[in-house]
């Protein structure tokens, strides 16, 4: 299913990504990227609290891919593997094209309003656009010319390969975190056995969050090694 997403200042994550980028007054770099990672993530739990779901699928992947240059700039030792390099060194490439198609927008939008728009004699021009199509040629035969127009941007631009969308709301795998913890502490590989890639990263954000709110703690005695997630006492 098509979709677009349209609010005042952004369209869609990568829209959003760079317009964080901008703010800071960065380049495009993979450097750019890990200092944006928080506040896309901050980005990504608004959209939540307001019911946004329909598009969460596009800005978790968006985010998944920014926790892992995140990881990396934190741990440069951290291995990647093949995909997950490529994943990085994509996001970067589409962001700096977004970037050079969004500006280049903004010119064809300025030289749109800039007149004239063609070159003719000069005792025609104050004369109104006319359209002088053949005698034989009816509303149907532009009608299919139009079609086939269409179908051959359709090529170009739309994309061939088809996307799966998985919608994972963030308030139920608090929910399902808060619930596991009823008996007792658990380790974070436990709960994401057998689960997708995007909803183990919902997890370690629903993780994130009851630890904002202080409502959980979390220990690793060693790098790479084990999560322990427990809830925390009043006490503490």
């Amino acid at each position: 299913m098509n979709y677009e997403l349209a609010m005042e200042l952004y369209q869609g994550p990568l829209d959003k990504l760079l317009e964080l980028i901008e703010e800071k007054k960065m380049e495009i770099s993979t450097f750019s990227l890990a200092q944006v990672t928080g506040d896309f993530l901050k980005y990504l739990e608004t959209l939540t609290n307001r019911g946004e779901h329909q598009f969460l699928a596009d800005f978790l992947v968006i985010a998944s891919k920014l926790l892992l240059i995140k990881s990396r700039s934190l741990l440069p030792d951290l291995p990647l593997t093949e995909e997950e390099e490529l994943e990085t060194k994509n996001l970067e490439g589409r962001l700096r094209i977004y970037q050079e198609m969004k500006n280049a927008r903004i010119n064809i939008k300025n030289s749109w309003h800039e007149l004239p728009k063609m070159f003719s004699r000069e005792f025609m021009l104050s004369t109104e656009p006319l359209f002088y199509p053949p005698k034989k040629t009816g509303s149907n035969e532009l009608y299919q010319a139009f079609l086939k127009i269409i179908g051959e941007l359709e090529k170009i631009l739309k994309p061939a390969a088809a996307i799966k969308r998985e919608i994972i709301n963030l308030k139920t795998k608090i929910e399902e975190i808060l619930h596991r913890l009823t008996r007792g502490s658990f380790k974070f590989s436990h709960i994401h056995k057998g689960k997708s890639r995007t909803e183990i990263i919902v997890l370690f954000l629903a993780i994130l969050h009851l630890i904002k709110d202080q409502l959980i703690r979390v220990e690793q005695s060693k790098h790479f090694e084990e999560i322990t997630v427990a809830r925390k006492e009043k006490n503490e």
